[in-house]
């Protein structure tokens, strides 16, 4: 009974520890194809809201192993569609044009254990972990626990973006007259698939 308890324990630990999710670091950005996402401004006026939405869709995500290496983002609103695409790579997301010429580092590599770091003349450092108010928009399997990242614009402005795992910002809030406002909250997710092409 011994020998075949010895046999077994290194089977065992092997196991464990290809089941380890500790070893791939999380992606704070939306990188699933299909994957669609709705935002509103609830500073602005109810009747507004909806008017102003903006969805993000995931249209195209080249996966590696660990994280996703390319992501294509469909932005749509009442002002028009555009493309971004996005790098995650080591605990950061960077910002690229059509090209992946780098357009800004969105989170730098190391995050959310890298604590302070400066893009563009904005100064950024990482608040703290903190549960997302709005999780129930997201599925029992989802972490509902994210990073709150404050920047502070050369002019002073505050903002403070809350980042989920595999959805990146769902808050917004800017400080206005010493009260944290919400400028931008994640109020729609699932998934969509591109319309079919109709035979001509």
């Amino acid at each position: 009974m011994r020998r075949s308890l010895k046999a077994l324990a290194p089977a065992a630990l092997l196991l464990l520890l290809a089941c380890d999710s500790r070893s791939v670091a999380p992606v704070y950005a939306p990188w699933e194809e299909g994957l669609t996402l709705g935002f509103e401004n609830p500073a602005l006026p109810e009747s507004q809201r909806f008017a102003n939405r903006l969805q993000v869709r995931v249209a195209k995500s080249s996966l590696a192993p660990g994280t996703p290496r390319l992501v294509q983002l469909d932005l749509a609103s009442v002002r028009g569609q555009m493309s971004l695409f996005l790098r995650p790579q080591d605990g950061g997301v960077q910002l690229l044009d059509s090209q992946e010429h780098l357009l800004a580092q969105l989170l730098p590599p190391g995050f959310p254990n890298r604590e302070t770091w400066t893009e563009r003349g904005i100064e950024f450092r990482v608040i703290g972990r903190a549960a997302w108010s709005g999780a129930s928009l997201l599925p029992a399997t989802a972490a509902p626990v994210g990073v709150w990242v404050e920047a502070r614009m050369p002019g002073g402005l505050r903002r403070r973006t809350l980042y989920l795992p595999d959805l990146g910002e769902v808050e917004t809030q800017e400080q206005r007259d010493g009260e944290w406002v919400p400028v931008n909250r994640l109020v729609s997710r699932g998934f969509t698939d591109l319309p079919a092409l109709q035979p001509r």
